[in-house]
């Protein structure tokens, strides 16, 4: 008769086994993710090898995507010029108020002093009558004119410089102040000099949305060249999917080598589009940089930088995966109902 497994020694021995078990089981995970890692990279380079194995279809189709990706991406690089040129235009602004004609002097030095006291004013200059009309005499060429005239037409102006520096920012703030000083009773009328801002930032706007929209289409006739390369590719090998199809391929790994060829295609693509945008920049920074200096010093034309670059080519990658993996779901569709 067996001698009976004293407690301790069969709990070492059932925890021999399921250590045992646990080290067999992970090393046959483990093996089982090398090999699934190595088919990956050899349907990489396989994918790599057919688009070199075609090389004119495969160029052109990599060129047409390129030109498809410089225009939005040069438009994105205009458009962060740009914003950078006016994001460094800050300056004083002015708000000029034209008081009515039948205010005194007295009266307006009054309301000057009183302007100068407010918490969001810096100062205010004090234009009179004469002072305006010797100055539009100047100005115009119009004296012998002028001297005929039995009174000065020109009211007193006030020229209030407000404490914040015009920008993007501190407009509506600004236009605020303008309002409240549009509402004294001895101002006719005030008038912000920043007013362009405004409009250049309307214009701004209208250009983002632009880039969005150009982008967007862009992207959709990438979309159609990757789909449509990828079907061509798929119809070439109609053949070797229905084997597969036959031996019991499972629809993703018929998809794999279609995948890589996309992402191929949108990484060449992207590296292809972004060596364009570098180097039309570079081509126009000089003349850009020289007609800014007309307007602001120490402008530095921008292109893309590092992390612009990475983007692009996710972008990219990504967008031809996605053309590639609708062309050959809806291809191998195809072909399971026929």
């Amino acid at each position: 008769m067996a001698k009976p497994t004293p407690p301790t020694r069969r709990g070492a021995t059932r925890q021999q086994h399921t250590s045992t078990r646990k080290s067999l089981w992970s090393g046959a995970e483990s093996f089982n993710l090398g090999r699934y890692m190595r088919n990956h990279q050899a349907v990489l380079m396989e994918s790599f090898s057919r688009l070199l194995g075609y090389p004119l279809a495969s160029f052109m189709t990599v060129l047409v995507i390129a030109i498809s990706l410089s225009l939005p991406g040069g438009l994105f690089v205009l458009l962060k010029n740009v914003q950078s040129v006016t994001d460094r235009w800050e300056q004083q602004s002015v708000i000029t108020l034209y008081l009515f004609p039948n205010q005194e002097d007295t009266e307006a030095l009054s309301l000057s002093h009183q302007l100068s006291g407010r918490a969001d004013v810096d100062s205010v200059e004090y234009i009179s009558k004469e002072e305006g009309l010797r100055y539009f005499e100047q100005s115009s060429g119009y004296e012998q004119v002028l001297s005929a005239l039995p009174e000065n037409p020109l009211p007193i102006v006030l020229k209030v410089i407000p404490k914040a520096l015009v920008d993007l920012e501190t407009l509506p703030a600004l236009q605020t102040l303008r309002d409240q000083l549009q509402d004294l009773p001895q101002v006719e009328y005030a008038e912000l000099d920043a007013e362009w801002l405004q409009r250049l930032a309307t214009i701004l706007n209208f250009g983002k949305r632009f880039v969005y929209a150009i982008s967007a289409l862009l992207v959709m006739a990438v979309l159609l060249i990757v789909g449509n390369t990828i079907r061509t590719a798929v119809e070439s090998r109609r053949d070797e999917v229905l084997v597969m199809k036959l031996v019991g391929a499972t629809n993703r790994y018929i998809r794999r080598p279609f995948l890589y060829m996309g992402f191929w295609f949108g990484v060449i693509g992207g590296v292809l589009a972004t060596v364009c945008i570098l180097l039309l920049t570079w081509w126009v920074s000089a003349p850009a940089e020289r007609l800014v200096e007309l307007y602001h010093a120490g402008f530095e034309l921008q292109s893309f930088n590092a992390g612009e670059i990475i983007m692009c080519l996710t972008i990219s990658a990504t967008i031809g995966v996605v053309g590639s993996w609708v062309a050959v779901s809806r291809h191998i569709r195809d072909i399971e109902l026929q």
